[in-house]
C-alpha cells in the first residue's frame, strides 16, 4: 500500500474528516489526499502547522517531557490532528469541528507505524 492509500484510509474512516497528509518536517508535503477544502486552503495551513509542530517539539524536549508524539489544532472551522511517523516526518488529518477527534487519533495511530514502514 503506497502513502497514498494510507491517507485515503485515514480520511474516510473519520466522519468529519476532509483532508489527510504526510508532511516532512521542514514544510514540504509527502503525499495528501483532499476530499474538500472545507472552504480553507488546507495545504498551505498545514504547510505553516510545521512551525508549531516544531516549536512544541522543541519546547517538549527542552523541559524534559519527552518526544512529541501527537498535536492537535483547533479553530472556528476546523480542527487538524497529528502524529508523528519519525523524527523527521509526520501525518495530519483535517476535519470539522464536530467531527469525530477519537477515530481520527485512533486511526492515525495505527496507521503511522505502516506509514513509517514504507519511508
Amino acid at each position: 500500500m503506497g502513502f497514498r492509500e494510507h491517507l485515503q484510509e485515514v480520511c474516510r474512516g473519520v466522519d468529519g474528516a476532509f483532508a489527510c497528509s504526510l508532511m516532512g518536517m521542514d514544510g514540504i508535503e509527502v503525499d495528501g489526499h483532499v476530499e474538500s477544502d472545507g472552504g480553507v486552503d488546507v495545504q498551505s495551513m498545514m504547510v505553516e502547522m510545521t512551525g508549531i509542530l516544531r516549536t512544541a517539539r522543541e519546547a517538549a524536549l527542552a523541559h524534559r517531557a519527552g518526544g512529541l508524539e501527537e498535536f492537535s489544532v483547533g479553530t472556528e472551522r476546523l480542527l487538524t490532528i497529528g502524529r508523528l511517523v519519525s523524527p523527521d516526518y509526520f501525518m495530519v488529518v483535517a476535519l470539522r469541528p464536530e467531527g469525530n477527534q477519537g477515530k481520527a487519533r485512533y486511526l492515525l495511530r495505527i496507521a503511522a507505524p505502516r506509514v513509517a514502514a514504507e519511508l
